[in-house]
C-alpha cells in the first residue's frame, strides 16, 4: 500500500527529533505505536466479521441445498415405489392372461437355443523371459539397449 523505504523512515525520524525534541520523541513514538496497534486490531476484527458473515451465508445456502436434495430424494423414493407397484400389478395382470392363452394353444415346442458365437482362438503371449541371441551387423545383441533402458 505505502512504499516507504528505510531512507524515508530515517528522514521522518530526524524531522520528528528536530520538531519534538529528545524528551517528547519517545513518548510520541509509544503513542504512535499504540495507535498503529489499535488500527491493526480494528482491521483484523473487521476482516474476521466479514469472514464470519460470508461463512454464515455459505452455511445457509448449503442448508437450503441439503433441504432441496432431501425433498428430491423423497420424491424419487415415492416415485420408484409407485413404479414398482404398477409393474407388479401389470405383471400379475399379464400372468393370468398368459396362463389362459397357453391352456388353449398347443403345447409349446422346445426352445431353440441361440446360435453359439464362435470364439477366436486365444493367442499365445510372447514371453519376455526369452532373450534374443541374434546379433546385428555391429555384433551387439538385438534388444539389449531396450532391456537396459527399462531397468
Amino acid at each position: 500500500m505505502f512504499d516507504v523505504g528505510f531512507s524515508e523512515l530515517v528522514v521522518i525520524g530526524l524531522v520528528a527529533l528536530v520538531v519534538l525534541g529528545p524528551k517528547r520523541l519517545p513518548e510520541t513514538a509509544r503513542a504512535a505505536g499504540r495507535w498503529a496497534a489499535r488500527i491493526r486490531r480494528f482491521v483484523s476484527e473487521v476482516k474476521q466479521d466479514l469472514d464470519r458473515e460470508m461463512h454464515d451465508a455459505e452455511l445457509t445456502e448449503l442448508r437450503q441445498l441439503k433441504q432441496e436434495l432431501d425433498q428430491t430424494r423423497q420424491v424419487m423414493q415415492e416415485t420408484s415405489g409407485e413404479l414398482a407397484q404398477s409393474f407388479t400389478a401389470a405383471a400379475s395382470a399379464i400372468r393370468p392372461n398368459a396362463a389362459e392363452n397357453s391352456a388353449t394353444d398347443s403345447p409349446p415346442s422346445a426352445p431353440v437355443p441361440p446360435p453359439a458365437a464362435e470364439k477366436p482362438a486365444p493367442r499365445a503371449k510372447a514371453s519376455r523371459a526369452v532373450k534374443s541371441t541374434k546379433k546385428s551387423k555391429t555384433g551387439k545383441k538385438h534388444g539389449a539397449a531396450r532391456r537396459h533402458a527399462r531397468r
